[in-house]
């Protein structure tokens, strides 16, 4: 995907390769993230400053979203 700047990785989860859940492809671009739209700040304030961070799946650009890095 030529909008992302990273280079493409494997990555394990729990000692399994992730696969992306659209296209099953195994490379991803990383990317940290924060959770701080209106509805989330409205509902819960402890979450507006919560990072997570997503893989990006470098075939389809599918975005999985995760609260905490693993692997």
């Amino acid at each position: 995907m030529s909008v992302l700047k990273t280079q493409p990785e494997q990555v394990q989860m729990d000692g399994h390769s992730f696969r992306c859940l659209m296209c099953s492809h195994e490379s991803f671009h990383r990317r940290k993230t924060h959770f701080d739209t209106a509805l989330l700040t409205g509902l819960n304030p402890t979450w507006s400053d919560s990072q997570g961070y997503c893989l990006i799946c470098d075939h389809c650009g599918y975005i999985h979203w995760f609260l905490q890095p693993k692997g």
